[in-house]
């Protein structure tokens, strides 16, 4: 688990490095998307650390976690495409796919 909490802190810290670029160059819209996707990875990290330790959850817990935001978010994609919401579409794409490279990383805790 320890690799894998080191996993989602490197992540956290590229997206704070990638915001104060995007920032800089005046690129706010960018800059925003990059605050979604390090948004992710900090409450998969918050996740993984109250659920990986706690008697009785552990790397079970954090799975079914991951999958429930999965769910969740695939919704409000769904939702935000029927609504025509192209920024909503965006947002949410963003946020599965930085799920998705989580969710792939756990993988290797799992195994």
């Amino acid at each position: 688990m320890e690799q894998f909490i080191a996993f989602l802190d490197n992540r956290i810290a590229e997206g704070k490095r990638e915001i104060e670029a995007l920032a800089a160059a005046e690129r706010r819209d960018d800059a925003n998307f990059a605050k979604v996707k390090t948004n992710i990875y900090e409450v998969c990290r918050t996740v993984t650390g109250a659920l990986g330790n706690r008697p009785g959850a552990g790397v079970k817990a954090v799975g079914a976690q991951l999958e429930k935001f999965r769910s969740i978010w695939g919704g409000a994609l769904e939702k935000a495409k029927q609504h025509d919401d192209v920024h909503g579409v965006a947002v949410e794409e963003i946020k599965l796919k930085a799920l998705e490279d989580v969710i792939a990383h756990f993988q290797e805790v799992k195994a």
